[in-house]
């Protein structure tokens, strides 16, 4: 491969991401080509430390290392960083406000995001929730307030009861060794659904904890096994604290949309991050590891793998035959990710506050059970409904045609919140499933069996090689928070090899 051809992908890259971060309001961004030309020549990249992966976990990784000194360079298979997170322009005529396709929501407890934003200059508000929710259950439509819907009070009484159960449960777990529970065998070995059926009774309460799980995990509770679910609780702090917008994991959103804080970071590299670089074989040899992908070669002293399992279960592994990489190959096997859409449709105004609703609903029928309001908060911005289509409808969706597609959103929100809800101006959506370096969303989740024979092999070092990536967190699994701590983690643990 010609030397060319190297430079012209990192300056494509580079020039793709300063014209990203203009267009989504990240600021001027910085080619930084003086360092890039230090790091590639033709075809091949030496490093002390190889990252793969610009999301949120390879962004915060990249950072800690060049922070501490250390020589790094980032690869992304795309023209973009931010990973599961990105911001889209609204459908015409309405392309200066943003729509977030992917993560979105920041919790008060997640310091690193919203530390990270704070210096970089980013603003947060509140998400819209001013009034009442939308319950639809059982064909009946009513509102509420707080977490649990109260159409049925022996249901809701029953859900608030095994909400707490589920709390509880969850705070004897060591997020670091869940699978170290004394209980964590039986635990593992049912799926979440076998624990509703024994612990709820009305069929109400079911469909209310299986939403839960959907809008959480974007799985069927069939799927998930309950140790999981547990250690995703654990990591939050509280069933309550996942499923709430005040005070919970849906109370901020990131102005301009959370793609922002990813561009700013990438800003900070300095010209280390390359795009368009997909990986496909990982070497280990007595000297170092070598990362190649079509037309470069790269060679490092350590490399840490930021995606999720199942993307990295797509690499090919040389030299790296003992236990700890077997069992990481097997892993990465069974950890699929979610399925999940997201779709917008955006109103002149958002007509539902003038009712006293906050645009959040909570149902148990139509193509998208939840929504949100995801009005900018420009004055004189339009009026956004997000929805989320996630698990078993989300896979039937990826088979309907666009109009019909549209068509059952619309259906859906006109039964919330009115005929105002059939005609909007512009309509949206992302199907997570259809992208090729996610294959869904919004993470990765273990079915029975998996932790407690697995476990392990989440964080473990194999050899040079080290993981990051939300699902390897312990504080905020899932989320944008996890993976950046994920990533600092990733990076500590290499500092202390090298």
């Amino acid at each position: 491969m010609s030397e060319s051809k190297v430079s012209r992908r990192g300056w494509l890259g580079g020039m793709g991401a300063s014209a990203a971060a203009g267009l989504l309001g990240g600021g001027a961004a910085s080619t930084g080509t003086e360092a890039q030309a230090a790091s590639v020549s033709p075809g091949r990249i030496e490093a002390e430390v190889l990252v793969i992966g610009a999301g949120y976990a390879g962004l915060a990784c990249t950072r800690a290392l060049q922070q501490a000194g250390r020589d790094v360079v980032l690869l992304e298979a795309r023209s973009r960083p931010g990973g599961r997170c990105l911001n889209q322009a609204m459908p015409a005529p309405f392309q200066r406000y943003t729509l977030e396709a992917g993560a979105a929501y920041l919790a008060p407890q997640q310091t690193r995001m919203r530390e990270l934003a704070a210096e970089l200059g980013i603003g947060l508000f509140p998400t819209y929730n001013t009034g009442k929710l939308v319950s639809y259950l059982n064909g009946r439509r009513g509102t509420y307030s707080g977490v649990v819907p109260t159409a049925n009070l022996v249901a809701a009484a029953e859900l608030g009861l095994a909400l707490l159960n589920l709390d509880g449960l969850a705070a004897k777990l060591d997020p670091e060794v869940p699978w170290a529970h004394p209980k964590a065998a039986e635990w593992d070995s049912q799926t979440f659904q076998t624990w509703m059926d024994k612990n709820l009774l009305s069929g109400d309460a079911k469909d209310m904890m299986r939403l839960a799980v959907l809008s959480l995990l974007s799985c069927e509770p069939r799927e998930v096994s309950l140790l999981f679910v547990l250690l995703y609780v654990r990591a939050a702090g509280s069933l309550t604290t996942l499923l709430s917008t005040e005070g919970g994991g849906q109370q901020d959103r990131v102005v301009g949309g959370s793609q922002r804080i990813a561009l700013g970071l990438a800003q900070q590299l300095q010209g280390r991050l390359l795009y368009n670089m997909p990986v496909h074989r990982i070497t280990q040899t007595a000297q170092d590891i070598v990362v190649q992908g079509d037309g470069f070669e790269a060679h490092a002293q350590r490399v840490v793998m930021a995606m999720s399992p199942g993307m990295a279960g797509r690499m090919r592994y040389d030299g790296m035959l003992d236990a700890a990489m077997q069992q990481r190959r097997q892993l990465m096997q069974r950890m699929p990710m979610g399925a999940i859409w997201k779709v917008h449709c955006v109103y002149d105004r958002p007509f539902w506050r003038d009712d006293g609703l906050n645009g959040q609903v909570t149902s148990d029928q139509g193509l998208t059970k939840v929504t949100f309001d995801s009005t900018p908060p420009e004055a004189g911005a339009p009026g956004v409904l997000m929805g989320f289509i996630d698990g078993q409808d989300a896979l039937d969706a990826c088979a309907m045609a666009p109009a019909e597609r549209k068509q059952k959103v619309l259906d859906a929100l006109v039964a919330y919140f009115g005929p105002k809800a059939a005609q909007p101006l512009a309509y949206s959506e992302q199907n997570w499933q259809a992208e090729d370096y996610s294959a869904g969303g919004p993470t990765a989740y273990t079915a029975p069996g998996v932790l407690t024979a697995l476990g392990p092999a989440l964080r473990t070092p194999c050899g040079r090689l080290h993981w990051a990536g939300t699902e390897t967190a312990t504080v905020w699994l899932g989320y944008m928070e996890g993976a950046v701590r994920s990533g600092e983690r990733a990076a500590r643990e290499v500092l202390a090899r090298l």
